[in-house]
């Protein structure tokens, strides 16, 4: 079985890709902090995003774009709170819930992370072979867990 790894750059791609075009004073924080991300600057980024939320607190999408960003820096429950905002502000899509999943993996919470990738796979990616692969390997750290509990 693959570890998470070799499956991770693809869903963290998928949590970081835009999500079309966004109206107002935050696109031009928006716009930075996307061109900062590009450029390979995550710290920048994240200050860029942390900015964007602050200036819009009840845009779900900025808290997920943000979640995306402190993964990246490896700050993992911060990202789950962000994630968890944007789902709770009405973020209807799979990318919140599959940047909650990638977070609580590296925390080696195993049990909510198979909850997030299932969820994602409900709101739209139910043919992901990537989350499929994902809850396998869960299921096989279960399986290993439970037996090592015996």
């Amino acid at each position: 079985m693959q570890s998470f790894s070799v499956m991770a750059p693809v869903l963290l791609a998928l949590v970081l890709a835009t999500a079309g075009a966004v109206q107002g004073r935050a696109a031009t924080g928006l716009e930075q902090a996307e061109s900062l991300a590009e450029q390979g600057d995550v710290a920048g980024a994240l200050a860029a995003y942390e900015r964007v939320v602050q200036a819009r607190p009840e845009w779900g999408e900025a808290h997920t774009r943000l979640g995306g960003m402190q993964l990246l820096k490896q700050h993992y429950a911060a990202a789950v709170r962000s994630f968890q905002q944007a789902i709770s502000l009405g973020d209807p899509g799979a990318r919140p819930f599959i940047g909650m999943g990638m977070a609580y993996l590296h925390m080696g919470q195993y049990g909510p992370a198979r909850a997030a990738f299932g969820e994602a796979k409900m709101r739209g990616l139910a043919h992901s072979p990537d989350i499929d692969r994902l809850l396998l390997w869960l299921d096989d750290r279960a399986s290993a867990t439970a037996s090592e509990q015996q």
